[in-house]
């Protein structure tokens, strides 16, 4: 078979593959929606002022712990008020900064209320609508909202995270653009190899056919 034609064929199959590649890098460039699928959110009310004279002291706070050794501690104001985040070798807990009083796990009446504060001071309030319900498990409380974003809250430790249809579209994207096709790590981890020396295979012939032409 001759160089021109192996170039032909295997440039066939390529075209597929830049197709895939131009059409998701344009859309990876313009970031369409990237904004809200991407937004982030938080149970802290940053900038707002804590009232000092009201907050326990940090004895009060291993008091509440008992023995537990307090490897980090975090102060922050919140929709339930001023809590400590409290990281001990034991996990995460939330307390109450003004009673020392245990506010983990949280229930569902309070991580809706983070969840919507949350939501509240976020630039794309409006693509998230009322709240449809609530759902609460081991960890994660998961308030899903009307118009399709699920806002999960950490029951120990009020750390956010949300997703939507439009996360999902361009998670989706970004899977197709690096070859993951199947879900099966192994399978397109091969596959993402074959595509890069399929592209060095339709080089190669290339460049030799490019070389007889210019000797000629």
């Amino acid at each position: 078979m001759s160089w021109a034609r192996v170039h032909r064929w295997l440039a066939i199959v390529l075209v597929v593959l830049l197709a895939v590649w131009s059409v998701t890098g344009l859309l990876f460039h313009l970031k369409p929606g990237w904004d809200r699928a991407y937004d982030q959110l938080s149970a802290e009310r940053r900038g707002s002022t804590l009232r000092v004279d009201a907050i326990v002291p940090l004895g009060s706070i291993r008091a509440s712990l008992g023995d537990e050794s307090i490897t980090r501690l975090e102060l922050f104001d919140t929709a339930l008020g001023s809590l400590y985040r409290v990281t001990t070798a034991n996990g995460t807990e939330l307390l109450d900064a003004t009673t020392a009083r245990r506010r983990s796990p949280l229930d569902v009446v309070d991580a809706r209320s983070l969840a919507i504060d949350a939501v509240a001071r976020s630039t794309h309030r409006h693509d998230y609508g009322d709240v449809a319900d609530v759902s609460l498990g081991d960890e994660v409380a998961q308030v899903r909202f009307v118009s399709g974003p699920i806002v999960e809250v950490g029951r120990r430790d009020a750390v956010m995270s949300q997703r939507g249809p439009d996360t999902d579209r361009i998670d989706w994207l970004y899977r197709i653009h690096y070859l993951q096709w199947t879900g099966n790590r192994t399978f397109d981890r091969a596959f993402a190899m074959l595509g890069l020396a399929l592209i060095w295979a339709v080089m190669i012939p290339g460049i030799v056919l490019f070389v007889r032409r210019f000797r000629a």
